[in-house]
């Protein structure tokens, strides 16, 4: 690796950051970072290796919102994903708890790699991923 490491946090942007809160802590179980009070304009939750700060703008405009289809999206960062061990048992888990944006799908990689994931919106109608990888690893 260069002088550049890991990612160490993301900044989301939002205008209520409760329901980010709401969503990210209480419906996809992810940790509070540093204490929240509610009504605050920022929050942080930790999404294993990678800090999530979730921060209030007083901007009402939105981006078009992303699909799942890379193909129909304009440039730009677009989702992040989550990895899960039995896909079939997240989505059921989150199953009425999130808007999902699509099936279940399967993407194939040279080699034998592939991921079955699918994707669904945060209460901002940010896209994320849940993601099942099945790698292969080849030596070299």
């Amino acid at each position: 690796m260069g002088i550049i490491g890991r990612i160490d946090n993301l900044d989301v942007l939002c205008r209520d950051v409760d329901a980010m809160v709401a969503f990210y802590h209480g419906v996809l179980g992810f940790d509070l970072f540093l204490p929240y009070e509610p009504g605050s304009d920022w929050a942080a939750v930790q999404c294993g290796d990678v800090t999530v700060y979730i921060l209030a703008t007083p901007v009402t405009d939105s981006a078009p919102r992303r699909t799942s289809v890379t193909e129909e999206d304009q440039p730009g960062i677009d989702s992040f994903a989550f990895e899960v061990t039995d896909i079939e048992a997240a989505v059921a888990e989150l199953d009425g708890k999130v808007e999902w944006a699509g099936a279940v799908e399967r993407w194939e990689h040279p080699g034998g790699t592939y991921y079955r994931h699918r994707a669904f919106y945060d209460p901002e109608g940010n896209l994320l991923h849940l993601t099942e990888p099945h790698k292969v690893v080849t030596g070299g």
